[in-house]
């Protein structure tokens, strides 16, 4: 088999760059080994599938080498120099320090008025969004090499207000850096070590409330800048609702923010703090706060996803899906389903969103369809600690056996997850907890509708208006008052 990490690496190129590197192989200031060129113009006759009868390590070094007995060892070497100028050419064609290479280079030659234009064209031709972490760190390296230059040129007054300048872009990019690494958690509600992350000892060792206030009573150029990245690690750590309203309103209409290649670390902010805020908050606050993290997730979808900046990642997907089914928006859980459900798929995601398909026929009451949908999803592939869907699965089944009155099975089918629940030891302890509680309100509702005794139902109302939101929880008080009203 021709060597696997070179083939990798052309199957990642364009029609165009394998022309490139062609070039660039067969240029003798790149490479000087005449065989090796002549290895890969006749390996690139295979592109894109690199395979056939014909696509072998042997036959390949006969043509390179006709007549010559094969000889492992020199083919290796071949590769290996192959490897060698890929890695090159990738290097040069992403050019993302090259504008500060050159400034460097010229700098270091004394070649001064080369250097001056060449900072005065980058200059003119930027458009630097300082919401984009690459075009900072690029902007804070041409930087540093003007003010390198300033010390070069004994222009020591230059430098030192050229220094309180550029202090500015440093505060600007560090307060970035702390933002992406300060947030408490993820999507998943896993918790940081903060004995390992060193952000968390700024909240510790600095009063940012009063950095906030000094900032911005002051004459900094990108001061409103400043202050959101601290409003941000602010709000994260006192869960002020009053900050994620100051904060949207300035995401949401700062055109450079909704320009940037990755989806910016705000919105993630935002959904933090929305989603620590709905597990303490019932009646009309709960609903209100779950339409605002609806709106969140379809700006982001709008700016990043629908435009094809970010191609869709399926912990979105996911919970798109979700923040329109637990708003009754299902006409946007059927858009997110039906635009992105092939980019999900790619990624391996098949059997997943034959669950989401389930959910949202479930939630339109066409409950015979999701449990059609939900009996071609091979669940024996999710392994009971291994996998949240393996417990999602099985709460969507017992809602369907218990809508479509299939109660036996319903029941026999609730015990059995109960049964899985304790056996459970590896689950994350909040998923495990979430899906114990429905179980456990599940049995009582549903032992409820098979005596036909309502008796029981008062406490098991109570009980579970008691416990924290979680998956199923309003479903089963609206199956209970369905039961009271009869």
């Amino acid at each position: 088999m021709v060597d696997s990490a070179f083939i990798n690496i052309l199957k990642s190129f364009s029609k165009a760059e394998i022309r490139g590197f062609s070039r660039f192989v067969s240029s003798p200031y790149f490479n000087t080994s005449a065989n090796t060129a002549l290895l890969y113009e006749e390996i690139k006759k295979f592109y894109p599938s690199f395979g056939g009868k014909d696509f072998t390590r042997e036959k390949l070094f006969a043509v390179v080498y006709p007549g010559k007995k094969y000889n492992k060892d020199l083919m290796n070497r071949l590769l290996s120099n192959l490897i060698k100028l890929a890695e090159k050419f990738i290097s040069l064609e992403s050019g993302r320090y090259e504008k500060q290479n050159l400034l460097y280079g010229l700098r270091q030659k004394k070649l001064y008025g080369h250097f001056l234009s060449a900072k005065k064209k980058y200059e003119k031709n930027s458009k630097l969004n300082l919401f984009e972490d690459e075009d900072v760190m690029q902007h804070l390296l041409l930087d540093d090499e003007y003010g390198n230059y300033f010390l070069d040129t004994d222009k020591y007054i230059n430098w030192d207000l050229h220094t309180d300048l550029s202090m500015e872009y440093h505060l600007i990019h560090f307060l970035y850096k702390v933002s992406q690494v300060f947030r408490q958690k993820t999507f998943y509600s896993t918790q940081k070590d903060r004995n390992r992350n060193a952000a968390f000892h700024l909240e510790e060792c600095m009063d940012l409330k009063k950095l906030y206030s000094t900032v911005k009573s002051s004459e900094i150029k990108n001061k409103e800048l400043i202050c959101h990245y601290l409003t941000l690690v602010i709000m994260n750590s006192t869960k002020d609702k009053q900050l994620y309203e100051e904060i949207k309103t300035y995401i949401f209409s700062n055109k450079q923010i909704n320009s940037t290649r990755s989806i910016y670390i705000g919105y993630i902010y935002m959904l933090d703090l929305l989603s620590d805020v709905l597990k303490n908050t019932t009646g009309e606050e709960r609903r209100y706060y779950l339409k605002e993290k609806n709106l969140v997730y379809k700006k982001i979808e709008n700016v990043y996803f629908a435009t094809g900046k970010v191609k869709m990642l399926f912990v979105f997907f996911r919970n798109f899906i979700l923040s329109g089914i637990n708003t009754g928006d299902l006409k946007w859980s059927e858009y997110v389903f039906n635009k992105y459900i092939r980019d999900v798929r790619e990624k391996g995601n098949e059997s997943v969103g034959k669950y989401y398909e389930s959910l949202i026929l479930f939630h339109k009451g066409k409950f015979e369809e999701a449990l059609q949908k939900l009996s071609l999803l091979k669940s024996e592939k999710f392994q009971m600690d291994k996998n949240l869907y393996f417990y999602d699965i099985r709460i969507l089944r017992l809602m369907l056996y218990y809508e479509l009155n299939y109660l036996q099975e319903a029941l026999s089918n609730a015990d059995a997850f109960v049964h899985m629940l304790n056996k459970s030891s590896k689950m994350p302890v909040a998923h495990k907890a979430s899906a114990s509680y429905f179980a456990s309100g599940y049995k009582k509702i549903l032992a409820c509708r098979m005596d036909n005794n309502t008796s029981s139902l008062p406490a098991a109302i109570k009980k579970i208006s008691a416990e924290r939101s979680y998956y199923g929880k309003t479903w089963l008080l609206n199956k209970a008052a369905e039961m009271m009203r009869r």
